[in-house]
Parts: C-alpha cells; structure tokens; sequence
C-alpha cells in the first residue's frame, strides 16, 4: 500500500513565488555582467588603445622580377654638369608599377684629331657614376663639377700684393730663380705655404683630364681669367684633391709636359717630365735640370736614372708616339715615372704641377696599368669622371692661341679608360 502526501495550495503557491523570484535575479544579474563587461571593452579600444590611422604601402617589383613584356625598352643617355656641393638630399620615389628610365640622348660623334686619335664625348664603360659631373678641357672648367681636381693659378713675377719679384718674363737669370722657387716646393713637400708669397689668380678651375696640345704660354692667363693682372711665362699651376682607385694593382703615369709636368701621388712623386725637371736644380749643376734632347745634361740624366743615382725618377722608362712629333724631338716622347700600387675602392690623395717659362706651351696625362708586366703604348686617360678631351671644344678653347705652333699633336688612348673618381 503506497503512502501519497500531497502538498498543500499555501506551500505550491509560495513555491513558485520562489521560483519566479530567482529567476528575475538570474536575468538582473547576468544583464548586470554584460553592462560591465560592455564598459569595460568600450574604455579599453576608446582610451587605453591608441588608435593607428590605416595607410597603404606600394611596392615597386625589382625590373628582373617584372612581368614579361614584348615592347623594346629603349635606353638614352644624358650628361649634365652636377654642383660642387655633396649635401644634397636624394630624392625619393615611389612607383606603383615598374617603368623604363629615359635619359636624354647623347650622340657619339668622333673626329680624326693628329694622325692616329680619335676625339669625341665618350661615356666610357659603365655609364655616368653619381655626381661624376662633366669637368671642362683644357686646364678645366671654373664650375666645379662633382669629381675633378681644383687647380690654382700662381705667377712667379709678382708678390701676393702685386710687387715685383724680380723673376721676370725675360731676365738673364729668370729660368734659374723660377726652377730654384720650384725646386723648393717639390723637395720640401708640396706645401701651399711654399708658394703662398706669389700671386694667385681669384678664378679656381676644375679639371677631370689633363690633355692640352702645344698652343702659347698665354693661354694659361686667359684660362684662369686673369690676363689682366699676368703677362705670359714663368707661371705654375697646381691641382689638388683625392681620387678612389678603380682597381687593385700596379700602375704608373705616363705623360710630359712643356716646359714640366709633375705627378705627386698618396704623397709620392711618381712622375716629373718635360724641358726641365725641377727637383734635379743644383746650384752647383745649373745645368742639371735642362734635360730636353738638345741638351747634353739629358745622356747625364739618362744614366744617372739607370745606375739609380737619381732616386726621384727611379724606374723611368722614355716612349716615342707617332702623334708627338714635336715631343718625340725636343724631349724624346713620353715619360713613364715610378710604378706605385693601389687598392680598388680606396682614397689617395694626388697633386699635378704644370709650369712653363715662357714660348710653346702644353701637357698630356696617361696612367697605365702594369699589374700583368708593362704592356707598350696601351695607355689610359687619367680622368675622374667619364668626359674625354674633344676635339671641337679644344679647337675652340685654343682659337687665336696656335699662331707658329702648326697641328695640334695629341697621343692616343684606350676609348673605354677606367675613372679615377675624385673624393672629397
């Protein structure tokens, strides 16, 4: 028999009073944990998170990365003159697809100048390098391009202040005081300070190749812009900077000049050349310095470099060119110096002397590379950016300056010359 106890209508109805009360506390509750929940979110991406602005990123593929395509790209070349200054900012591009670079054309006109070399406005290998700048013939170019050497203009005849200082133009003792200042400067370290007492020329020029055929002595004033202030002869002119080795290897200049070109690398002469050579002044040889073909001290120099008792132009070697009549005559060709080594990509610093006493006038400077053994005539430009000598630009540079001299005689060179780019 089963016990059945049923509850009574107090206690069901207080029972589910008890029921509906818990479950409005349940929904109280949890609408009570979203309301924070939802606070809490709202300060944490409102205030505590910094917002970021959305921005977009274009990325240009690499042109070897870039679709295929059938239309030809066409390459154009273009030189322009860059400004001394280095503290220009480079400018930055983006672009949202790949595209060919345009450059103005360049014509690559060449012209018979003397009997074997050919002139013209070559680029060289490996096309225009940054800030290479164009430079100018001649003795340079007074806007200073982005790689040339800065040359400065003194005059023997006459004081910083403008006085007399008794080398004159043409004097009995002249060629000696001139040679003797000369001699000083390059025996005593190529000091500014040795030269700081003469005249300098206001104008600066900047020259990236050293190529100038026979002309007058009086074009070096009109050069510098100073032709109003200095007669002809018995001038010097210097040019300073620091260049970077192309290559690793051995190499020697290869130049002369009238009356003297002197070559002074990484604080070194490697090479002195011409009529007369500075450094072999002796007061007790007068003579000694005059080592043109004509001249009898020349067979006492040539000896004196093969035995090695001249230690300044060690090694020298003498080449004929079928261009350089005048030269191969009066000063048996070109002179090769001292072989110097070099590390590719590293400074050295260089000096180049040119000076003339007074009449025909004019220089050449090659550089050769003798890493392998001396190989002959095959000579480079030393040049610091990719400009060569060109033959209308001298023409016209030289007009009114040729008078009695006769062809212009030049050597040639390699057309593809590795650049010596100059450095601050």
């Amino acid at each position: 028999m089963a016990l059945h106890i049923e509850m009574s209508p107090e206690a069901e109805a207080e029972l589910r009073k008890s029921a509906t009360r818990n479950r409005v506390t349940s929904a109280a509750l949890a609408l009570l944990l979203i309301s924070l929940a939802a606070t809490v979110l709202y300060f944490a991406v409102k205030i505590i998170v910094k917002t970021v602005e959305p921005s977009f990123i274009s990325f240009t593929p690499p042109e070897d990365n870039a679709p295929p395509t059938n239309k030809p790209t066409t390459q154009e070349l273009s030189s322009s003159s860059s400004s001394p200054s280095s503290d220009v900012a480079p400018a930055m591009i983006v672009a949202d697809a790949p595209a060919n670079v345009a450059m103005a054309p360049v014509e690559m006109d060449s012209a018979d100048f003397g009997e074997a070399a050919d002139f013209g406005i070559g680029m060289g290998a490996g096309g225009l390098g940054e800030g290479l700048g164009d430079g100018g013939s001649g003795l340079g170019s007074s806007k200073g391009g982005g790689s040339a050497l800065e040359g400065t203009f003194y005059d023997l005849k006459q004081t910083k202040s403008g006085s007399p200082t008794g080398i004159l133009q043409k004097a009995p003792d002249a060629e000696f005081k001139q040679f003797e200042v000369l001699h000083d400067f390059m025996k005593g370290g190529w000091r500014e300070s040795t030269l700081a007492k003469y005249w300098q020329a206001p104008t600066k020029l900047y020259a990236t190749n050293f190529y100038l055929p026979v002309c007058e002595d009086r074009y070096a004033p009109v050069a510098y812009q100073c032709d109003d202030r200095v007669k002809p002869a018995r001038w010097v002119a210097v040019y300073r900077g620091r260049v970077q080795a192309p290559a690793t290897g051995k190499f020697r200049f290869v130049g002369t000049g009238d009356d003297v070109l002197a070559v002074r690398f990484n604080n070194k002469l490697v090479l002195e050349a011409g009529y007369r050579l500075p450094t072999r002044f002796d007061k007790n040889r007068p003579m000694a310095f005059w080592v043109s073909s004509n001249s009898p001290q020349r067979k006492v120099y040539l000896e004196e470099i093969k035995s090695g008792k001249d230690k300044d132009h060690k090694g020298y070697e003498f080449i004929t060119m079928p261009e350089t009549t005048i030269w191969n005559n009066e000063i048996g060709g070109l002179t090769a110096g001292t072989v110097f080594e070099v590390k590719q990509g590293q400074n050295y610093p260089i000096e180049i002397l040119i000076s003339e006493q007074g009449g025909k006038f004019g220089f050449v400077l090659f550089i050769q590379n003798v890493t392998n053994g001396a190989s002959g005539k095959n000579f480079d430009l030393f040049r610091t950016n990719f400009a060569e000598p060109d033959k209308a630009e001298l023409e016209k540079l030289l007009n009114g300056y040729l008078n009695g001299i006769g062809n212009m005689q030049c050597p040639a060179y390699n057309k593809d010359s590795m650049v010596w780019k100059a450095v601050p």
